[in-house]
């Protein structure tokens, strides 16, 4: 309900205020009187296009406020303040079209003064009736004289209707894809050829690069590996393991007289075996660091096959192929893997892409049987 409308600068009025009382108010008057004014007036409160030559001549602006009763539907609303017991709504027009649009003393669009004004007020003007001429219209006053069942029955069919057309969009996708079905199948029979002959691995990529780094430092490995295996154990003179062995057996001699020297002994006695174990190791890597720098020009020893058994450039070779396919298909070898994995997918869509076309023509040719039949019962 409208409790107060106010008006300033409007056309030819330069102000007014209407208090309207409970119950039917009208307003008379002569042609000229200014009923239509306070419709401009109210249209532009509703969001109404503002158009020029609508400010009073000589004014700065026009402004026009109204003070609604709160509707239950809108309390609590988030365009309204917290605690709002009346609903104020104002524009402001200048000569040049602009205008601003307030709620409640805030700031707001037009299209805020549309949404709360039609839940506010229901305005019509003098040729509303010409509605009643358009078949929509008649239509909705002959779907609301039917009842609720008409009302369940037209929005199933609304339903329905939506659907047809979901399924038309995804008959025409599929029928557009079918086109380029045959170059896109070639593309992915070469992309997953070209992966598929090289064979990728990720435990393959982790043990070249570990063996390209082992041959890249061939000598430091064999030149520390032999510096340890000789000092504990060497081909002449005596090492770290005979003096150890010498010292236990010293303190052994004496384990008799002072048993703390026993357990001494006893320790650089497991000592000296823990020395000899270590050269063992030393000696059995370097023996299998030899044999892998004898790897021949094809990168296969006589019994071996697989990365132990390749040379520094059959390596370097291999880790080349994966290092291109990470550039043309992911960065890493497993977005790599997964590009197969995706290109295996998509074949096999494409392939039975004939299916899923007619599988669609028959799911919307049952979709149109339904819309039809009810719209033959509305």
């Amino acid at each position: 309900m409208l409790h107060e409308l106010r008006v300033e600068n409007l056309l030819l009025m330069e102000r007014a205020e209407l208090r309207l009382a409970p119950g039917l108010n009208m307003l008379t008057g002569e042609t000229g009187a200014g009923k239509t004014l306070l419709a401009h007036a109210l249209d532009l409160l509703l969001g109404g296009k503002a158009r020029r030559g609508i400010v009073r001549p000589g004014a700065e602006e026009a402004y026009v406020e109204g003070i609604f009763a709160l509707p239950p539907e809108l309390a609590g609303t988030e365009r309204l303040p917290a605690g709002t017991e009346e609903v104020v709504l104002a524009r402001r027009v200048w000569p040049d079209g602009r205008t601003r649009a307030y709620v409640c003393g805030r700031a707001a669009t037009v299209a805020d003064l549309q949404e709360l004004g039609g839940a506010l007020i229901a305005f019509y003007g003098q040729h509303e009736h010409r509605k009643l001429m358009l078949g929509t219209a008649q239509l909705d006053v002959l779907d609301a004289y039917c009842g609720s069942a008409q009302a369940d029955l037209r929005e199933r069919a609304r339903i329905a209707y939506e659907d047809v057309r979901e399924r038309r969009r995804a008959l025409r996708e599929l029928r557009d894809r079918a086109g380029s079905r045959e170059r896109e199948l070639d593309l992915l029979g070469f992309e997953l050829s070209e992966i598929e002959s090289a064979a990728p691995s990720l435990e393959e990529q982790i043990e070249l690069t570990a063996r390209r780094d082992r041959l890249r430092h061939l000598e430091a490995l064999r030149a520390a590996a032999l510096g340890g295996a000789e000092a504990i154990t060497p081909e002449t003179g005596g090492g770290v393991a005979e003096l150890l062995a010498a010292a236990a057996d010293r303190l052994g001699s004496v384990a008799e007289i002072d048993p703390q020297l026993a357990a001494a002994g006893e320790r650089m006695a497991a000592l000296r075996y823990e020395a000899e174990d270590v050269a063992a190791e030393l000696r059995g890597y370097l023996s299998g660091l030899e044999d892998g720098a004898l790897a021949g020009g094809d990168g296969e020893l006589a019994g071996e096959a697989g990365p132990a058994a390749l040379g520094l450039e059959a390596i370097e070779e291999r880790l080349a192929v994966l290092a291109r396919l990470e550039r043309k298909y992911g960065g890493e070898l497993s977005e790599v893997l997964a590009h197969a994995e995706r290109c295996r997918g998509r074949r096999a869509e494409l392939e039975h892409a004939e299916e899923a076309l007619e599988a669609a023509e028959r799911e919307l040719a049952a979709a149109e049987a339904e819309l039809a039949e009810l719209a033959g019962r509305l």
